[in-house]
């Protein structure tokens, strides 16, 4: 069920840095380009994060993947065990869309400082569908 809750990340005092971008694609119509703002990543002992928001407050996008932690890198879809949420959030007054699919592809470097890859999100709210495709690469 859609909802107007932020996902909570997890990152208390770390400091991420790097790039999200990639097309938010809804329905025939024509894809916008999404760029991240600001990144988090946050891969601990109690936590797998990539998040991006583009814009601030109550007119942000935010596209976030959480994992399960101490997940290697791979290709992982959601449903299976490595996927804990996939989340896409609008800008506050946009439609609330339910995720019904995607998965991410995600290598981390050898400390796990860095991660790279991309995140792909399907949702759908009534009969308009939802395509979020994007490439990441943060670190701490």
């Amino acid at each position: 069920m859609p909802s107007d809750a932020r996902v909570e990340i997890k990152n208390g005092d770390v400091k991420s840095t790097g790039t999200m971008e990639g097309d938010i694609s809804i329905g025939d119509a024509k894809s916008s380009y999404f760029r991240a703002d600001s990144v988090h990543y946050v891969n601990s002992r109690l936590a797998l994060q990539v998040m991006g928001t583009q814009g601030e407050a109550e007119k942000s996008t935010v596209i976030a993947a959480s994992l399960r932690p101490q997940t290697p890198s791979g290709s992982y879809k959601l449903g299976g065990s490595e996927i804990n949420d996939l989340s896409y959030y609008p800008p506050r007054g946009d439609l609330l869309w339910t995720v019904t699919g995607g998965g991410i592809n995600i290598t981390f470097d050898e400390d796990g400082k860095r991660a790279h890859g991309t995140l792909q999100i399907f949702g759908k709210h009534l009969q308009q569908t939802l395509e979020v495709l994007v490439s990441f690469d943060v670190r701490n």
